[in-house]
């Protein structure tokens, strides 16, 4: 490939040859002239003019052709008016109108030439910038016969084998091919033979040195203008650092998925642990309970107000353990259960839910509204205890005026979504994410009652079915739980 200095002096010397190639039209054409001046009209020198045309496309300017046609023109037309003939011309002899003739038809014939070199110099420029693409793209370009013996050979392909065009040229294409892949050779020209062609087919070929290199081909056949396959232009491109890419991507992936199988190995091990000590604890609490209220009880007339304060410490500790391990094994459950999926109406399990909250929407004297619940196919505990808790959590939080609680459903293209909206104290954003996490409370348990796992249930329920939930809230303006559910 030619450097930049090496094109730099071939442009300097393609410059000197224009002007040595024009100097030469010119004297071709003033010896014309003179020739055609010193001639009877009835001969038509004006023919000659053709041979200055058909040297113009090697000039630098793309009109040359029609340029030097129209000199060769004028030129003609001042050859017949003073040539040694021009009385003859004026006589209406049978010469003149001879001359007459052979004048027009050598006007026809330099335009016409100069036509057909401008159409030949435009092909040629197109021709030469495809050469030029062909010479400096990195890819490998061969032509081959339907044989499969290389028809040419540019200087990537030279680059990327090793082989010069002088080694290429001739032999057949399988020269390229390590042995287990020359089988290849015979079911592409197979399909060559068809007209048809082959893209990014990846293969190995091998170098000079040796050495095997993946690469992607494009094979198309060369058609001639009667339809009939005749070669084939072969593209070659390098893929040795994509491949390099793909596995290393592929290890990472193999990594990425050990890790991920460990872990959720891991999760369900911890989660069947929360589950089974869950179970497991709530035995000796039971005893705890018991035998506590037990002493209270037997030996009250015993006690001082320091022990039965005492007393109360032990049962009001083992409550709150026995709710939340409850509560965890509620959690554990979510995990372990398998889903029930069938047809639920959001309505009835809307109805039911109030009639379990009675007693505290009366106490709160909650106003509950709802946009009508569609039918949904989903696990209907899942559902009801999901809504339930954020219908719980939205009457707990609630601010100094009575808790007004909406709840709406919409209907996308591929899910269902649900929010729950209140007139609460809001959260702020630095929660949004923390509050989903089990046992992340944002209050103290003085001021709202609860072990903060609800609402990481909900998040486990929504997540079990492919869906999302989120929080949009401002302090002191109430709180909006949207949650998703795949149709």
């Amino acid at each position: 490939m030619m450097t930049i200095q090496e094109r730099l002096k071939a442009g300097s010397r393609a410059t000197k040859m224009d002007i040595i190639l024009l100097l030469a039209i010119s004297g071709l054409i003033g010896g014309i002239f003179v020739l055609d001046l010193f001639t009877k009209t009835g001969v038509a020198i004006g023919m000659l003019y053709v041979s200055a045309i058909m040297i113009t496309p090697y000039l630098p300017h793309a009109k040359s052709p029609f340029i030097v046609a129209g000199v060769c023109t004028v030129l003609a037309i001042i050859g017949v008016i003073y040539s040694p003939g021009v009385n003859v011309v004026h006589s209406g002899s049978t010469i003149a109108g001879n001359a007459a003739a052979n004048r027009l038809l050598s006007l026809f014939m330099i335009w016409s030439t100069a036509l057909l070199t401008y159409q030949y110099r435009q092909g040629m420029e197109v021709r030469l910038r495809l050469a030029s693409i062909v010479e400096t793209t990195h890819d490998a370009i061969i032509g081959q016969t339907l044989k499969g013996q290389v028809t040419s050979w540019n200087n990537g392909a030279e680059q990327m084998f090793g082989y010069s065009a002088q080694e290429s040229i001739g032999q057949f294409m399988t020269f390229l091919f390590p042995p287990d892949r020359i089988a290849e050779e015979k079911d592409i020209l197979e399909k060559l033979h068809g007209g048809k062609q082959i893209q990014n087919f990846e293969t190995i070929r091998r170098r000079k040195d040796g050495q095997d290199i993946p690469v992607a081909l494009t094979i198309s056949p060369i058609i001639d203008r009667r339809g009939k396959v005749i070669g084939a232009s072969k593209i070659a491109r390098n893929i040795s650092q994509q491949k390099e890419l793909e596995n290393l991507l592929a290890v990472q992936n193999l990594t990425l998925a050990s890790h991920a199988a460990s872990l959720k190995q891991s999760n369900e091990d911890l989660e069947q642990f929360a589950y089974i000590a869950s179970h497991d604890l709530q035995e000796p609490l039971r005893t705890i309970h018991g035998f506590t209220q037990l002493l209270a009880e037997r030996y009250k007339e015993q006690l001082d107000d320091q022990g039965k304060e005492f007393i109360g410490f032990v049962t009001d500790g083992a409550n709150r353990m026995q709710t939340l391990i409850q509560d965890l094994l509620k959690y554990s459950r979510i995990q372990a259960q398998e889903l029930n999926p069938v047809t639920v109406n959001g309505e009835e399990v809307l109805n039911e839910i109030l009639g379990h909250l009675r007693m505290v929407i009366e106490d709160t004297q909650a106003l509950i509204t709802h946009d009508p619940l569609p039918i949904i196919r989903t696990d209907r505990s899942h559902f009801q205890h999901l809504l339930q808790n954020l219908i719980s959590n939205a009457i707990k939080f609630h601010g100094p005026k009575p808790p007004h609680i909406h709840l709406s459903a919409r209907e996308d293209a591929n899910e269902w979504l649900f929010s729950v909206r209140d007139n609460g104290i809001g959260i702020e954003s630095e929660y949004y994410e923390r509050i989903f996490l089990p046992f992340k409370r944002l209050h103290s348990r003085d001021k709202y009652q609860g072990t903060g796992i609800g609402l990481a249930i909900c998040k486990k329920i929504i997540e079990r079915r492919g869906g999302r939930i989120w929080v949009e809230s401002k302090p002191g303006e109430g709180a909006n739980f949207s949650f998703t559910i795949p149709k």
